[in-house]
């Protein structure tokens, strides 16, 4: 499984480390801790006040759901091999390492660094000059870097997936345990990445609505806050629903296939009962043959064609509500200061 193996270049920042766990965590830490000690020097104890420690925690949390994810993708490439044989690999790695290369993920985390840095700037910045504007630019480009390479690599899924769904219906089975047809290990994968983009996003939120921004608060500014507060739930939604809708397609094709056949041995089993010239063991053996065919129909009318089940479904709903929670809490304090002013 070696050819399996992917490692961004984050990644390869802590391979060298004693515990590659340990690595992650301290890597994850460090960013957190950087703009934190940095911009505590530049204003003292009112980093406490203003909720510019939280932005150091979302930092740490942003980076620690990347590495997650990431393990999450590594553990996911396996599976999909063992049901792409004899092709193996060959079919979306190469699609992979081209999509999800360092460059590009360097590309999309500037992006969005820069992108927050404006966001967070049209906002008005909790301080009008100084070394305070400096750092607290440098951990919303922080911030926005990590959560956009984290955005780009949902693109890549959604990419890798498709080509292993091209490729993967003779793996389908409808009397698989899991009534996804062999695809369930899809959604778990995909139910963890889309719950660490709403954690990150929510925390997103949280600080948004808690920081004592300087701006006025004018409609579109309004319009921009609400937007980057449902933007969380957006990506988190494309995370789960748009790299499996190739598998979706694939699936009821699949389903519809296995439906037709069924049915045409179905309705041959009948004419053959139907002949007078059958011997009494010939009868029953259509006779065995035709409940057999119910009874494996009654494996394809069960299976699913999204590659969820209900544990996962159950999972997601209650990571999405606690969240939604947190969020509808920091906005009505938030809505409450605007009624005031």
């Amino acid at each position: 499984m070696d050819d399996l193996r992917f490692l961004p270049f984050y990644e390869r920042l802590i391979i060298r480390f004693p515990g590659y766990l340990i690595g992650k965590i301290l890597v994850s830490t460090l960013l957190g801790l950087a703009f934190l000690v940095s911009h505590y020097v530049s204003i003292g104890n009112k980093v406490f006040e203003d909720w510019s420690w939280f932005l150091s925690v979302l930092i740490t949390t942003a980076m620690l759901c990347l590495y997650y994810a990431t393990h999450t993708l590594r553990t996911l490439l396996p599976e999909m091999d063992v049901r792409l044989r004899p092709d193996g690999n060959e079919v979306y790695m190469a699609t992979l390492r081209r999509i999800l290369s360092d460059r590009h993920f360097v590309l999309a985390g500037f992006f969005f660094g820069l992108l927050n840095c404006g966001v967070g700037y049209s906002f008005g910045l909790p301080y009008s000059k100084g070394l305070a504007v400096v750092t607290i630019l440098s951990g919303y480009f922080l911030a926005g870097f990590v959560c956009g390479m984290a955005v780009f690599g949902i693109y890549g899924i959604s990419v890798l997936i498709s080509a292993f769904s091209r490729k993967a219906k003779h793996s389908f089975d409808f009397t698989s345990p899991d009534r996804c047809g062999g695809t369930l290990f899809l959604g778990e994968a995909l139910i963890i990445f889309s719950s660490v983009t709403l954690i990150v996003g929510v925390m997103i939120s949280v600080y948004i609505l808690k920081t004592p921004w300087e701006g006025d608060d004018t409609g579109w500014i309004r319009a921009l806050k609400y937007l980057w507060i449902v933007f969380p739930y957006v990506m988190s939604l494309v995370a789960l629903i748009a790299p499996v809708v190739p598998i979706n397609n694939e699936l009821r094709q699949y389903k519809m296939e296995q439906e037709a056949m069924l049915q045409d041995r179905l309705t041959e089993i009948c004419k053959c009962l139907e002949k007078n010239k059958l011997d009494a063991a010939e009868r029953r053996d259509l006779r065995e043959d035709y409940e057999f065919q119910q009874s494996i129909r009654k494996y394809l009318h069960g299976m699913r064609t999204w590659p969820y089940g209900v544990g996962e479904n159950l999972k997601y709903l209650a990571v999405f509500v606690a969240n939604l929670f947190a969020t509808v809490d920091s906005a009505s304090s938030w809505m409450s200061k605007i009624s005031i002013s």
